[in-house]
């Protein structure tokens, strides 16, 4: 997920229509975990009625009567041509799959959703990039460490691979640091180095602090992490039904 998305704070928005309230509430939850905020329902003319309203970023919707509906009408308005619309479908669907060959749509998912499918989706479609580490937003409580002393705070953003540390004294970029944490009241130790440094003067929206990747870490560590952010998007024992 781009900074702007999880780190700054700016609302960007995802329009989720389907028919089916289980499946319309599990993805919403899922993409407000990644960090957007999601309007849903399912009536192909609210959705539209909402992008006149708001800005959004891209348009999940099911490959249904409702679906098809909503993909006609906004193919047809000049005012939505460029709305990447992404299709959720619980069956394998030959003609959806050639008009995302056509790039009719921007994207095809299957239901029940993958957190990782669509996480990738998320990222080629809306971020234009590459990341392949879920990311999520958190505010676990941290203490920093280097030569200075220590420094409080909060992880803000989390993956397996590195951190958003919120903090209004920031350190300078390539430094080095000691990260503690915890974790289902269990202790996490790392040592990360400062990637880039957010700041109030850089918009009303930033969030200030740190974007820091992680480079060392013990094998327990990464996996507890690995299974935190699972749990919290559904993936590991405490999202199971």
């Amino acid at each position: 997920m781009s900074r702007r998305a999880v780190v700054s704070g700016q609302m960007r928005y995802l329009l989720v229509v389907d028919s089916d309230w289980n499946e319309r509430l599990t993805l919403s939850m899922l993409l407000q975990r990644f960090g957007y905020t999601v309007v849903s329902t399912n009536i192909a003319q609210e959705g539209i009625e909402y992008l006149c309203v708001a800005p959004t970023e891209a348009v999940f919707a099911e490959v249904g009567a409702v679906g098809t509906e909503l993909i006609e009408r906004l193919k047809k308005d000049t005012r939505f041509k460029e709305v990447p619309i992404i299709i959720v479908s619980t069956l394998r669907d030959r003609g959806m799959e050639e008009r995302l060959r056509r790039g009719e749509i921007a994207g095809l998912l299957r239901t029940p959703v993958d957190p990782n499918e669509v996480y990738q989706v998320v990222q080629k479609v809306i971020e234009k990039g590459t990341r392949c580490n879920i990311r999520i937003e958190t505010a676990i409580e941290a203490v920093l460490h280097d030569k200075a002393g220590h420094r409080d705070g909060f992880v803000t953003v989390l993956s397996q691979l590195g951190m958003f540390f919120r903090t209004m004294d920031p350190l300078s970029v390539n430094a080095r640091v000691t990260v503690d944490f915890s974790l289902w009241d269990r202790a996490v130790r790392l040592e990360a180095q400062v990637l880039y440094v957010v700041t109030f003067e850089e918009g009303p929206f930033c969030e200030p602090g740190m974007g820091m990747k992680f480079v060392k870490i013990d094998p327990q560590n990464s996996a507890m992490i690995k299974t935190f952010i699972d749990e919290q998007i559904g993936m590991g024992p405490a999202g199971q039904a």
